[in-house]
């Protein structure tokens, strides 16, 4: 698995609720990326950045590329990543969730499905910027985005992904597993909870 999935953070959003760069906000004295990029790091042999202002990231250190299609959201970089990542499949990851393990990522990867998508469910909201994209993707991503839809939900329906529940009997199960930060508010109320 090491070498045919390729970790993949998603850096390139604007942060418009937060205000503020949110890949770049300390947890524990730590870029919110950079605790992303050591787990999936801990999993993968290979773990790029897809952000468009690669300068705001040098100090983490991960080969960093930009969105072939401009200003489509998460779908664009989901997109680059497949591109960039050399015919593996890859782990798509948000930079604002810090709190997902190296068990969940490896649980997600491992689950036994031929789904071209595998993504999580916890508490009955979907995850799918925390899931395995397969190459399978890259066309339908493609024509996607072709013809103007950009919604990464839209996307995972075409494919009839394949959904994991996370539940409390999961070993590695906390609730903030797939926790992400998009305003301040959130952002203050969970930074301590690494």
């Amino acid at each position: 698995m090491n070498s045919t999935i390729t970790g993949v953070i998603l850096a390139g959003g604007k942060s418009l609720r937060m205000g503020t760069d949110k890949a770049l906000l300390k947890l524990d004295g730590r870029p919110l990326v950079a605790h992303v990029a050591s787990t999936l790091q801990s999993v993968f042999d290979r773990v790029l950045l897809v952000a468009n202002d690669a300068s705001a990231y040098r100090s983490i250190g991960l080969e960093t590329y930009g969105d072939v299609f401009l200003d489509c959201g998460p779908l664009g970089g989901i997109h680059s990543g497949l591109v960039h990542a050399g015919g593996s499949g890859v782990f798509i990851c948000a930079c604002d969730t810090p709190f997902i393990t190296a068990n969940l990522v490896r649980y997600i990867a491992e689950f036994p499905s031929s789904s071209a998508v595998k993504i999580p469910s916890l508490n009955q909201q979907l995850y799918p910027l925390c899931g395995l994209y397969t190459q399978r993707c890259l066309q339908p991503v493609t024509e996607q985005l072709e013809a103007g839809r950009y919604r990464v939900l839209d996307f995972v329906d075409s494919i009839e992904a394949a959904v994991i529940p996370i539940a409390p009997d999961l070993p590695f199960y906390r609730k903030n597993l797939l926790t992400n930060f998009n305003t301040r508010e959130e952002y203050s109320g969970n930074k301590n909870n690494l």
